[in-house]
Parts: C-alpha cells; sequence; structure tokens
C-alpha cells in the first residue's frame, strides 16, 4: 500500500527506531510516545485490522509481545504491560495498518490504561438469546 506509513516503514522505504522484529511483525517507537517505552507492533504485511488478518497471527503477535516484555523487564525493570488495539474508526483507530500499542509497566506509574466506561444496564439474558440463536 503506497500510501500506508507503516507499509513504508516495513518496506524500508521509511525509517524508524525498530527495536525489535520477527517474520510477521516489526517494532519501532512512535513518533509521540504516549508513555516510556511506548512501542508500535505492526503487521509486515497491509492488513486494515484484526479483523482482516489471518488469525495465526495471533501466535506470532503474542510471541513478539512476550519478547518485548522479557527486554523491558530485564533492561529497564518493567513488571507488566498493556496491549491496546483498535479496530476501525467507530473503535478509534488512527492508521487503517494493523498495529497494537505496548506499554512497559513499572509499579506506580500513574498510567491508567483502562477507559472510563459509562454505566450500563445490562439484560445479560437479552444478550446472551441475540448472540446465542
Amino acid at each position: 500500500m503506497e500510501g500506508c506509513v507503516f507499509c513504508r516503514i516495513a518496506d524500508r522505504r521509511s525509517s524508524a527506531y525498530i527495536v525489535e522484529e520477527t517474520q510477521d511483525f516489526l517494532c519501532f517507537f512512535p513518533i509521540k510516545p504516549d508513555c516510556f517505552g511506548h512501542v508500535l507492533i505492526v503487521s509486515r504485511k497491509h492488513f486494515p485490522n484484526i479483523i482482516d488478518c489471518p488469525p495465526e497471527l495471533g501466535a506470532g503477535l503474542f510471541e513478539v509481545a512476550q519478547a518485548l516484555f522479557r527486554r523491558y523487564r530485564d533492561r529497564f525493570g518493567a513488571t507488566g504491560f498493556n496491549l491496546l488495539n483498535a479496530n476501525g474508526q467507530s473503535a478509534g483507530q488512527s492508521v487503517d495498518h494493523l498495529h497494537f500499542h505496548f506499554l512497559p509497566r513499572f509499579a506506580n506509574d500513574g498510567l491508567n490504561a483502562w477507559p472510563d466506561f459509562p454505566v450500563v444496564e445490562a439484560d445479560l439474558d437479552d444478550w446472551f438469546e441475540r448472540l446465542m440463536c
């Protein structure tokens, strides 16, 4: 995809600070990191989002996330991480190329990577029936 910034990085037509790579993914710092150590995990091939990629790509994602965590744990003392993803504009996806935000976490780092949700009146019986029938 000629106009896709992540494809240009994957093809080495644009530069990036690549900190990890596998057969399926490149990991690099975003231009404007949201926190210390923020890394983008980007598929080498162009898929708009999770819905459009082969499911087996998930195994490679886990592999690269684990490798990133081990590196941040060993070199910076990270104690956890968040792996964030948005699929589609309504979910807040800003680049139409499969990618994940890896946020290394540290004790008392002050980050809140979980959104504040509105109160929902849940009819679980209805949800279940509509999903399963």
